[in-house]
């Protein structure tokens, strides 16, 4: 264990601040290509309906295949592009810019439609970790859901205020989805802190242990419903009620 003290405490988004059920995300899905149908018609450009969940499919293989895998992380409006060109091909060229701005508000937004639940006991967790001085921020890996609906959602909880909002990283924003350092550094770099005085929670072994680890950072493992405990990380937790109380050895 590092004997710098802990002045830094960033966390997991999904499954570890907020949790969504898969029909919550199917509701989201069906919501998007709604969405997306609505405004690609008022543009005059009409698509049958198993059209656009095949696009929606294709474009989420593309995504992994030359994105996700290597561990980047491509923009929201790239990600509509892609979409439109699993659609039909040059279809964006058709697009002017106001349409197309609002299929990238189409395809982000469903998520703050059907937010996801808060984890228990995750205010209660922040509010006593920033009420013993430690600086917060977020380091997690988006997907379809932009970074800028995902602080509305924190907002929406009433959670945002707790965190410093320059080292909240995104992987839509930064580039890099975890485990990649990079998605980390900026953090820190943000915060102005060596990773010896931060430490990372998240539910991920691999993300969030092993990423976090990679940097220099420690780690809490929130290994929740009986997950395995990742055997590296340096604390394990399965209720984030306990956090304070397991981190004051790492505040002396």
């Amino acid at each position: 264990m590092s004997a710098e003290p802990l002045a830094v405490v960033t966390f997991d988004f999904w499954e570890t601040l907020v949790r969504d059920s898969p029909d919550n995300i199917a509701r989201a899905r069906t919501r998007r290509l709604e969405s997306l149908r609505t405004v690609l018609a008022r543009a005059g450009c009409v698509h049958a309906w198993p059209a656009l969940e095949q696009a929606h499919e294709t474009c989420g293989v593309e995504m992994t295949a030359r994105f996700w895998s290597e561990n980047r992380e491509p923009s929201i409006g790239h990600q509509v592009r892609l979409f439109f060109d699993c659609l039909e091909s040059g279809l964006c060229d058709r697009l002017d810019a106001e349409i197309f701005a609002q299929a990238v508000e189409a395809y982000g937004a469903p998520a703050f439609e059907y937010p996801p639940d808060l984890m228990p006991g995750a205010r209660d967790a922040l509010r006593a970790l920033a009420a013993r001085g430690l600086r917060l921020g977020i380091v997690s890996n988006t997907g379809r859901t932009p970074g800028v609906v995902l602080r509305r959602i924190l907002d929406r909880y009433d959670l945002l205020r707790y965190f410093d909002t320059v080292a909240i990283s995104y992987s839509d924003e930064v580039g890099y989805r975890k485990p990649d350092a990079r998605i980390f550094t900026r953090t820190l770099e943000a915060f102005g802190v060596t990773p010896e005085r931060a430490l990372h929670v998240g539910d991920n072994p691999q993300a969030d242990v092993a990423g976090a680890r990679g940097c220099g950072m420690r780690t809490a493992h929130y290994a929740i419903a009986g997950r395995a405990p990742s055997p590296v990380a340096d604390l394990v937790i399965g209720d984030l009620t306990v956090l304070p109380e397991r981190l004051a050895p790492f505040l002396a």
